[in-house]
């Protein structure tokens, strides 16, 4: 998951799929290792959303090399649901890597939310 940003854009899709099948499980551990932040691990282990931040702060430091960001990020968009044919090569990997990762994260905090207990004594 570290390397979505230099992975090839099918690559990042089943790595996703599969994080995101894991994730939806109804297991205990799986559930604290994957979607709690603040799990306790050892100096040397990364939990999922550690890995997340570090990306983040990836993306942030490369995105500055992009010039017009935003309308590159909706071409790679419209290449990748298929509505334009062409789209520039220069970033694609960077890109697309983005694009997959903000699905991502929409698709965990969907899940997340899913899970979420009901709290019925709120008032």
């Amino acid at each position: 998951m570290g390397r979505i940003l230099e992975q090839p854009y099918e690559v990042n899709l089943q790595l996703t799929a599969v994080l995101s099948r894991l994730s939806s499980f109804s297991h205990p551990l799986l559930h604290e290792y994957l979607l709690n932040p603040y799990i306790h691990l050892s100096p040397c282990c990364r939990s999922l959303f550690s890995v997340l931040i570090r990306l983040m702060g990836q993306v942030m430091q490369r995105i500055q090399q992009v010039s017009h960001l935003s309308d590159r990020l909706l071409d790679t968009r419209r290449h990748l649901l298929g509505l334009k044919q062409e789209t520039g090569l220069e970033h694609l990997t960077l890109l697309r890597g983005v694009v997959v990762l903000e699905e991502f994260c929409k698709e965990l905090a969907a899940i997340a939310f899913v899970k979420l207990p009901l709290d019925l004594d709120r008032d």
